[in-house]
């Protein structure tokens, strides 16, 4: 679906700052990079005047289109990639409204970086626009899954639903996404598969998403015929001792117990343990020297020994996270 973010759909006068001011706070208004792309959104945006209009919508009904052309098949894939509920959380007012009642400008752009100099109302205004975004896409997404159903193809399809990432909403005072200092608000994702015949479960299983292209093959009977990281999630060896994550300049490894973030190139890290009443309160890379090198280990391995030189300058001019350890990391 063209038209989201920066994409230039449109041409046309430029958008002036009152209009931006009832999306943005000053304080983004004035950053050019951020101002620019709003402007674009909106000339795209022009003439979206009812829920149906909005991207997600759009993007489940093509998809139920295509299965109503092609459900007929003896077998068929498809993969549908709804960009929502990426910002800029556009979303029809009584969706926001669910969350946050009270009349004033939207908020739909987050700064990346500290909401201190934000007000409390601009905070909530933000985290409501993106959970009513949510919810609008749980709405279409639910017509996608019912017209499953109604075609008679729900107890014939394995159907899987993830997202590449999550999204700070002020936790720590932050609002946005980054590799380091790393939350786990963006790192741990949702991950559900509905198996033909209905069976439902949970698992505490440690899952990446390259473990979904295996589970998908196994299931619909075909071997690769190149060697994949990814497990499937179906059979005795399902879940992994630990999982790696790696976004720009920073790393994460989490295993049953640790929960490790650091540079790539193993400087200032942050070491918690998840078995603690409260994880995030205490760093202790310091004082479990041993624990975060093995994980750190586990990240350079994974990276088939180590991580790309452009990633390393990027580490090395990234400033240090207060509370960070000192310490290197090197392998176990």
């Amino acid at each position: 679906m063209r038209g989201q973010e920066r994409d230039p759909q449109r041409s046309g006068p430029d958008i002036p700052n009152a209009e931006l001011s009832r999306w943005l706070p000053q304080v983004l208004i004035d950053e050019p990079y951020r101002a620019s792309g709003l402007r674009q959104t909106l000339k795209n945006m022009r003439g979206r005047l009812h829920e149906e209009d909005y991207f997600a919508a759009r993007v489940m009904t093509e998809a139920v289109h295509w299965l109503e052309e092609n459900g007929d098949a003896e077998k068929f894939f498809l993969t549908v990639e709804s960009f929502d509920p990426h910002e800029p959380w556009f979303v029809p007012e009584h969706y926001r409204r669910l969350y946050d009642d009270s009349d004033g400008p939207e908020r739909i752009q987050p700064p990346y970086g500290s909401i201190e100099s934000w007000s409390p109302d601009d905070v909530r205004r933000s985290q409501a626009a993106y959970s009513g975004l949510i919810t609008m896409c749980d709405r279409w997404f639910g017509r996608l899954h019912q017209s499953l159903k109604d075609m008679g193809l729900l107890d014939d399809t394995l159907l899987v639903v993830t997202a590449d990432h999550g999204h700070s909403m002020g936790d720590e005072g932050y609002m946005g996404k980054r590799p380091y200092p790393a939350d786990p608000a963006v790192f741990e994702v949702p991950l559900m598969l509905r198996r033909p015949e209905g069976v439902g479960e949970t698992s505490d299983s440690i899952v990446q998403h390259t473990d979904v292209a295996a589970t998908v093959l196994e299931y619909a009977g075909v071997e690769s015929s190149q060697p994949m990281d990814g497990r499937s999630l179906l059979g005795e060896r399902a879940g992994r001792d630990h999982a790696t994550v790696a976004y720009g300049p920073g790393v994460v490894v989490v295993d049953s117990r640790w929960w490790l973030n650091a540079k790539v190139d193993g400087t200032e890290a942050f070491l918690y343990d998840l078995d603690s009443s409260d994880p995030r309160a205490n760093n202790l890379a310091d004082a479990r020297p041993e624990v975060a090198a093995r994980l750190f280990s586990l990240a350079l391995a994974d990276a088939r020994g180590g991580f790309p030189e452009y990633l390393m300058g990027m580490a090395n001019e990234l400033a240090d996270a207060p509370g960070s350890s000192k310490r290197m990391l090197r392998r176990a």
